[in-house]
């Protein structure tokens, strides 16, 4: 027998898993207690009494043991050194702690969350923890939680994210390239009206008796076309720059409206209508500049079908959003193209998968990841020789009156 608890304790002390045993006796004892008084929402009565964890913490939870793999990754030289801080390291948390006490009152056999902790030596730790919940109360007066490192799980992470910003980035780059000379003659109007206008102003000044109305009148104009040109180049700067993603509320009418602004040049260019029909009242949770360019692409391509095409039929993109279900957003880009074919709809948002000699095929690909980063999916409808739909939703709902 005795043999047996020596080979339990080694065995414990020894795991490769951190573990830290703490009692939660008392803290089992409380929720008994609620749940007694006829309280059947836990996240309510925490939220009515938000030190509630705080207290639970202060008088009812005690840590007990910990074995090596756990002192290891607190950066502890002992059990003693460790036990002197833990409160300290492992201070009362709602996110985490909640998820203890919910799975105690739901009658759970086991529960897990995410934390991240904070070692001896200042080192911060990413970690998924996981413990069981025994049915006899006397049992959480040791209750087993296990610990495990995904520091390197969370780098790897980071790491995507940072190649898929870079990711997007190059394809907003490649967007521009593709629309440059439209650009181009977009800046070069208001730039040419405002030295037109300079010109004229210098004329009206250079005569015998200088006509102030008319120069002056002259600048203003100058003025308005230096503005309109360096809002362009505001916009396009925006656009392109590498700034972190910031999903917030949006308004879908002003990011659709934004997309359009950045292809009509190349639109009007080949005399294809735009049209959307967007409720002023539709909220879409995304990045901007991101939405701006999935819209931006799907545009061009648009474009691009419909330049394709030789029939008569209107040459006309149309772009729709619409509510889907209660928290989601239906997006719409529709060309009159000659359409997709159906063996590549299959295909369509794979890397490097283009219908177009000199495309890349990395514009439909950048977009599905980036839809897929905000929560939504994306798609392409098409009859061959009737057009093209692409589809996509994003979280989103349609604002309340005032």
């Amino acid at each position: 027998m005795e043999s047996s608890r020596v080979l339990v304790d080694e065995t414990f002390r020894f795991a490769p898993i951190p573990i830290l045993v703490e009692d939660w006796s008392g803290i089992r004892q409380w929720v008994d207690d609620r749940k007694a008084e006829g309280v059947t929402d836990l996240d309510a009565y925490l939220d009515d009494n938000p030190t509630a964890i705080q207290q639970l913490r202060d008088r009812h939870h005690h840590f007990v043991d910990a074995n090596e793999a756990a002192l290891t990754l607190f950066d502890a030289e002992s059990r003693e050194a460790f036990f002197v801080v833990a409160k300290a390291l492992l201070p009362a948390s709602r996110p985490s702690n909640s998820k203890v006490l919910k799975a105690i009152f739901n009658g759970e056999t086991a529960c897990q969350g995410e934390r991240t902790l904070t070692s001896l030596t200042g080192r911060t730790i990413p970690i998924v923890w996981r413990c069981s919940l025994p049915a006899d109360p006397a049992r959480y007066a040791r209750l087993h939680f296990y610990a495990f490192d995904i520091s390197e799980y969370q780098e790897n992470i980071n790491r995507l994210q940072v190649m898929r910003a870079d990711m997007a980035r190059a394809g907003r780059i490649a967007l521009v390239g593709q629309l440059a000379a439209s650009i181009t003659h977009e800046i070069s109007q208001p730039l040419s009206a405002t030295r037109t206008s300079i010109e004229a102003a210098a004329r009206w000044l250079d005569r015998e008796q200088p006509e102030m109305a008319e120069a002056m009148a002259s600048v203003r104009d100058a003025g308005r076309w230096a503005r309109d040109a360096t809002d362009i180049c505001h916009r396009l700067r925006g656009f392109m720059m590498h700034t972190p993603v910031q999903a917030r509320l949006q308004s879908a009418a002003e990011v659709v409206a934004s997309a359009i602004y950045l292809i009509s040049p190349e639109a009007g260019a080949r005399e294809i209508e735009v049209e959307t029909s967007v409720d002023a009242g539709l909220r879409v949770f995304v990045d901007r500049v991101q939405l701006q360019q999935v819209l931006g692409n799907l545009l061009l391509n648009g474009i691009h079908a419909i330049e394709a095409t030789s029939d008569a039929r209107a040459r006309k993109l149309s772009v729709l959003v619409e509510p889907e279900g209660e928290s989601s957003l239906l997006f719409k880009v529709v060309d009159t193209g000659h359409g997709i074919d159906a063996m590549l709809l299959e295909t369509l948002f794979q890397p490097f998968a283009t219908s177009k000699a000199e495309g890349m095929g990395m514009g439909l690909s950048i977009s599905r990841s980036i839809i897929e980063a905000h929560g939504g999916r994306i798609w392409a409808e098409s009859a061959e020789g009737t057009g093209a739909t692409f589809c996509f939703t994003l979280p989103g709902a349609k604002a309340f009156a005032a």
